[in-house]
């Protein structure tokens, strides 16, 4: 079991230090590592749709759920102190750094180039869920080309549509439409 916690938290610790932007930009690859710690990406999908409704980061989040479906409580533990403690550190030598150089030239261009990489990888981890969560059981994204109408949930579809028009549109609370999204699904989907 230590052997395990140790893995998770080595492997916690270098998503924590290789992902600039937050745990969005994290999601690509704690999705590609879960396989390793017998997480199917169903689960993945299934700790977005949760993580709307618990407080915190997502890369927290998702830390603690891969921990714990791996390892149980020990395993949740040694995972969120792994994606931490790289955020506590690089925080505390970049906000030295800043300080110092913040009209630096070099500095800017290199933040510019981070931004739009941190863009990608965040639609790369919507693209990821989104194949998961808007297909029928059994079926794979890359149907949808083929064949739209039997690979897609037509009801997961119209959910996720809805839920980004109303909250692009009228800027409604996040977690109100998860809730209303969850009852929803509750009747229509059961």
């Amino acid at each position: 079991m230590v052997i395990r916690c140790f893995r998770l938290f080595y492997t916690f610790v270098k998503f924590g230090f290789l992902s600039f932007g937050g745990g969005y930009v994290m999601l690509p690859m704690i999705i590609s590592e879960a396989q390793s710690f017998s997480v199917s990406a169903a689960q993945i999908a299934d700790l977005y749709a949760l993580d709307m409704l618990v407080p915190g980061p997502i890369s927290i989040n998702a830390a603690t759920y891969v921990g714990y479906l791996y390892q149980g409580i020990p395993g949740a533990v040694a995972a969120t102190l792994g994606v931490s403690l790289p955020s506590f550190i690089m925080a505390v030598v970049l906000m030295h750094i800043f300080a110092h150089y913040k009209d630096n030239n070099w500095l800017t261009d290199i933040m510019s180039g981070i931004k739009p990489a941190t863009v990608g990888l965040i639609a790369a981890s919507a693209i990821t869920i989104a194949s998961e969560v808007l297909t029928k059981p059994g079926q794979n994204i890359g149907d949808v080309f083929v064949n739209p109408i039997g690979t897609l949930s037509l009801t997961c579809v119209i959910i996720f549509v809805l839920t980004a028009i109303v909250n692009i549109r009228f800027k409604i609370n996040p977690i109100l439409l998860t809730v209303l999204a969850g009852v929803v699904g509750a009747f229509v989907l059961a």
